[in-house]
């Protein structure tokens, strides 16, 4: 069997799976709260292929209702969802994923069903952003704050116009 350097083996998966780009481990308290937060910036035109926030830690009760959206400064665009408002993640396994997948802006974000097993995966992707434009890819959680746990945003995405990536900015 060959034996690939690291280096190598991120070259295939980039080429395979897209770029890769992850948030900090986030803790809920701070970031699940009703409110918005920009998780990612986008610079340029991408295409999502898959987006969203796994359990680090298992999230305590709460309520808390969840959504991606997207928001452009340049050209102006105000908050626009990616998905629907998932069902509640009061208490979040760890690795539980909350996965939005893509296609009609009226689906909901889905709760994967196992811990570590993502029975849910982006269908449709995504494009998002414009040609030199800048914008960002948030959350914003509502209803009800969450007590405890930990989580992180990942997303993986093929860039479509000349030098656009995504940076985390959590």
């Amino acid at each position: 069997m060959a034996n690939y350097a690291p280096s190598t083996r991120a070259r295939i998966a980039d080429l395979i799976q897209g770029m890769q780009v992850e948030t900090s481990v986030l803790a809920n308290l701070a970031y699940w709260h009703q409110d918005q937060w920009e998780a990612f910036n986008v610079y340029g035109r991408i295409m999502v292929l898959q987006l969203f926030a796994e359990a680090i830690t298992v999230n305590g009760a709460g309520a808390t209702l969840f959504q991606y959206n997207f928001t452009s400064t340049v050209p102006a665009v105000a908050v626009q969802p990616l998905g629907a408002v998932s069902a509640s993640i009061a208490a979040l396994a760890q690795g539980a994923r909350i996965v939005n997948v893509g296609g009609a802006v009226a689906t909901a974000h889905v709760i994967t069903a196992s811990a570590g097993i993502s029975d849910v995966t982006n269908v449709s992707p995504q494009i998002i952003g414009t040609k030199s434009g800048t914008g960002t890819i948030g959350f914003l959680t509502t209803t009800a704050d969450a007590v405890s746990g930990t989580h992180q945003h990942v997303l993986q995405y093929i860039p479509m116009s000349d030098g656009a990536y995504v940076e985390a900015n959590l």
